[in-house]
């Protein structure tokens, strides 16, 4: 019997470049600072930032990024400015925003980092490249555990999400690891209230908090992460494994994994469950890539970002538009 083709992913077969075989070699722990008592909120927050700043939390001055609350919660914006929510840090309450903003296409992004870890700013190497094509990126500051666990991170990618959904503006929805999980769970919400976002892009999601073969958070370090956002929640809750969830109804989805990586195994049962939903879903597994190497400055992550790009632009932009 011949396997159905819908439902096998493309393979990206590549040699690696010059500058993701120096990156290898000098990788370092994706957490590099030990973890303090997550009861030691003050402490976490102290780990959070000197993490972060690890990671990087540079602006990219060929795109910059500017905060803005939006739907009330922090986001750094890249493109053309909202005309939701009040007026960012660096305007003055009466500034003038163009009428024809609302009609930009956006996309709301969500960082990963295990729930815990990351930011709006780690994720500019992202939502930079991204935003370089002409879309109007949003990236969420979503509040994190364990000074606020589940549903709050949730809560909040939703609420940017709606702000722009509940008017004109196309809108889709994009995430990286942990943020893939939120902004599928945003899409299914969505969705089911009848405000399915254009498009929904997805780089080494987590999608399911509870077990499938190959989950690299069934480590010590990276369980307790995942912890700290479950709370006192089910990890089964489709809210939180969106793998679980109904996805009937979904827009079109690009998501992108390394081939090997250990999160791989979601991806796939992912693309499976769907295709079986009947969702239009393009799965792109890369050889000897690793987890988000989206962020890092490669070929392979500016080929995979701009693949991205062209996907939502694509989406938001209609030919009747």
């Amino acid at each position: 019997m011949s396997r159905d083709r819908s439902v096998m992913p493309f393979i990206r077969w590549h040699e690696l470049s010059p500058e993701a075989i120096a990156y290898q070699a000098r990788r370092k722990p994706s957490v590099p600072i030990e973890m303090p008592d997550p009861a030691d909120h003050a402490a976490v927050a102290d780990w959070r930032a000197a993490t972060n700043a690890l990671w990087g939390e540079d602006d990219d001055p060929a795109v910059p990024h500017r905060r803005e609350v939006i739907g009330g919660v922090a986001c750094r914006v890249a493109g053309p400015p909202t005309t939701v929510g009040p007026p960012s840090a660096s305007e003055s309450a009466t500034a003038a925003r163009p009428a024809s903003a609302a009609d930009v296409p956006t996309v709301v992004y969500a960082h990963g980092g295990g729930y815990v870890l990351g930011s709006a700013a780690v994720a500019i190497p992202i939502t930079a490249r991204l935003g370089a094509s002409g879309l109007r990126v949003v990236s969420v500051d979503y509040r994190q555990p364990p000074e606020h666990p589940f549903p709050a991170a949730l809560d909040d990618v939703l609420a940017v999400y709606l702000a722009f959904a509940a008017g004109d503006t196309p809108v889709a929805l994009a995430g990286d690891s942990a943020g893939g999980a939120l902004v599928l769970s945003a899409a299914v919400t969505a969705t089911h209230q009848d405000l399915q976002p254009f498009a929904i892009t997805l780089f080494s999601p987590l999608l399911d908090l509870v077990s499938v073969p190959g989950n690299p958070h069934t480590d010590d370090e990276g369980r307790r992460l995942i912890d700290y956002y479950v709370g006192d929640a089910d990890p089964a809750d489709p809210r939180l494994s969106p793998l679980r969830a109904d996805l009937s109804g979904l827009p079109p989805v690009l998501v992108h994994a390394g081939a090997d990586e250990p999160l791989a195994a979601q991806a796939r049962e992912f693309q499976r469950k769907a295709v079986a939903a009947g969702v239009e879903i393009k799965l792109g597994l890369w050889e000897h890539m690793w987890h988000t190497w989206h962020y890092h400055d490669l070929p392979e992550a500016d080929q995979a970002l701009a693949e991205a790009a062209v996907f939502l632009a694509a989406q938001l932009t209609p030919a009747e538009m």
